[in-house]
């Protein structure tokens, strides 16, 4: 890997959320917009690794997608095979090997077939793809055995296709199991579009993937897109529904690596696991990311979003931060390393599991935080092993008591009350004492527990809070009212009406409360035996590995 190896630098990213949240105007509360993008450039440090620049990341070539035609190799193909006068090109029937540097331009149809790039150490090799369609049935319609960097430039206004339909053949020593597969530093780029289909992970790459520009679409049966290195992407459109990890990035041999970075553009997942995954880090700095299903959303040991719209809908926990080096005898223990932060963007969280749910730290210094969920009492809408501090930006939280949590330190004011068994669709309303509303929100589930945060909670005043039939004035002494620690150790604001807490604190969290989990999939949360629900074979530990336990 050329760009990023020991040492990275976060950057931003964000996704689109239909927050059912209102104050004053579209999520804007009491004159306070929330950004979509931060106000400083942020830098974490993760597993030893040293941070790196956004213009370290993406190269000129990765962002450059002209070429000189004059100068470029024409491969043309033909059903089962390909023409081409260069002699740097070889066909053996459908298979076309690239033997030198160059720029390749490819169009046509292969009915079964593949490409193969087998070049020099030190050879860049750009492709550009102008209405190709690769289909095999048995391999990589794009295999990347060697070179020293791979560009992908789709070219503007044309459709490109790249998939396999059956197996994928041992051919050499490599465990190929990708529609693209590549064992070099990779690149896509252009303004074309690209639909990737594959019976086994969609693009897997065992160094950089780097995507800055086109419209890819990914389908396939396990990962969308999979690299022990790093995924970053800019300025591209990423729709991928997989059944596995929508984008993982993780070495099972060296937990040093596995880092993801989305800087711009939009990124959309539907998967059967976990939606963005690193063994690292995971930083958003602006665009929309929207993972409308998954089991665990956004997985990794440090988790950033500066920007950005993000939207998630799990039915486990919806951001986890955890230890790379983690096992599943880890849980309930403060790891020292793993954190979530939240500097600037808007995030809504639909969830099954956990809300945010960090081994480490919690820190909010701005931005819009919604979340609503979980309704099952064996889990918290806020999760933190470490320090839950808040020094900016806008929370909303509806969800079960049992687990409920407040921040532990503040520097405005933050609410948590139990408001009793309340019913989804319900308002949740905070007012000043001349009653100008603060901030409002439709709850999109049933709840026992609210938490609210802003700055225009200020000490010493009064606020009234509504939920549902729930009504209660809070005199703000402190900047923290109402505190738990998970499992309801401490105390809440406010009494217990309406049935109070669902459940007890004896192991026994009670029934779950009348409510859907829309767009979740299918048999729910699976209460608190730790198990998947239907379409979710086997447990698994916070490392990823498959365990007994589920943190």
């Amino acid at each position: 890997m050329k760009h990023i190896k020991t040492e990275h630098k976060l950057i931003s990213a964000a996704v689109i959320c239909s927050v059912a949240v209102t104050a004053l105007t579209a999520c804007s509360i009491a004159g306070q917009t929330a950004s979509s993008s931060a106000s400083a450039s942020v830098t974490i440090t993760s597993s030893g690794e040293t941070a790196k620049t956004t213009t370290e990341l993406f190269s000129e070539k990765d962002l450059e997608i002209g070429y000189d035609e004059s100068n470029a190799v024409t491969i043309t193909l033909n059903g089962t095979s390909a023409d081409s006068s260069s002699s740097s090109v070889k066909t053996d029937g459908s298979v076309i090997t690239i033997k030198k540097e160059g720029t390749y331009v490819i169009s046509g149809t292969l009915d079964d077939g593949y490409i193969v790039i087998d070049a020099g150490d030190s050879d860049d090799i750009r492709l550009i793809l102008k209405d190709c369609d690769i289909t095999s049935s048995d391999y990589a319609p794009l295999y990347c055995l060697n070179a020293d960097n791979v560009y992908i430039t789709l070219e503007n206004g044309t459709v490109n296709k790249l998939a396999n339909t059956g197996t994928f053949d041992s051919k050499d020593d490599n465990s190929v199991d990708g529609a693209v597969f590549s064992k070099t530093d990779i690149t896509i780029n252009g303004s074309g579009s690209l639909e990737i289909s594959s019976s086994a992970h969609g693009i897997v790459g065992k160094d950089d993937i780097n995507i800055t520009g086109g419209d890819i679409t990914v389908e396939s049966e396990k990962d969308g897109i999979q690299s022990e290195e790093t995924v970053a992407i800019q300025n591209a459109s990423v729709e991928i529904t997989c059944g596995k990890d929508g984008i993982q990035a993780k070495d099972e041999d060296d937990l040093s690596k596995g880092c993801i970075y989305i800087e711009s553009g939009e990124v959309s997942i539907s998967s059967d696991d976990d939606g963005i995954t690193a063994a690292n880090i995971i930083q958003i700095d602006d665009g929309t990311v929207s993972i409308s299903r998954c089991y665990e959303g956004i997985e990794a040991q440090n988790i950033t979003v500066n920007g950005g719209d993000i939207s998630i809908t799990s039915s486990d926990d919806a951001v986890n931060a955890v230890a790379a080096s983690s096992s599943s005898g880890d849980m309930m223990l403060t790891d020292g390393v793993s954190s979530v932060t939240v500097n600037g963007g808007n995030i809504y969280i639909r969830t099954g599991g956990d809300g945010i749910d960090s081994n480490g730290s919690f820190e909010m210094n701005g931005g819009m935080l919604t979340i609503m969920g979980p309704e099952n009492g064996a889990n918290g809408s806020l999760d933190y092993a470490g320090e839950g501090t808040i020094t900016g930006g806008t929370v909303i939280v509806a969800g079960a008591s049992g687990m409920a949590m407040n921040f532990s330190s503040a520097s405005q004011g933050s609410i948590l009350l139990n408001v009793g068994n309340c019913s989804k669709d319900t308002v949740i309303t905070v007012k000043d004492e001349s009653g100008n509303v603060i901030l409002s929100a439709v709850a999109d589930c049933t709840y026992q527990t609210v938490l609210i945060s802003s700055p225009d909670l200020v000490k010493g005043n009064s606020y009234s809070v509504t939920a549902g039939d729930y009504s209660e004035t809070v005199e703000l002494t402190d900047n923290i009212y109402g505190s738990s620690t998970g499992f309801g150790q401490g105390g809440f604001g406010g009494g217990m009406p309406g049935g109070g807490f669902n459940g007890d604190f004896n192991g026994n969290f009670g029934e779950k409360p009348d409510g859907d989990f829309s767009g979740m999939p299918d048999g729910g949360q699976n209460g608190f035996q730790g198990g998947r629900p239907d379409g979710f074979p086997g447990g698994r530990s916070d490392n990823g590995t498959t365990s007994e336990t589920e943190v």
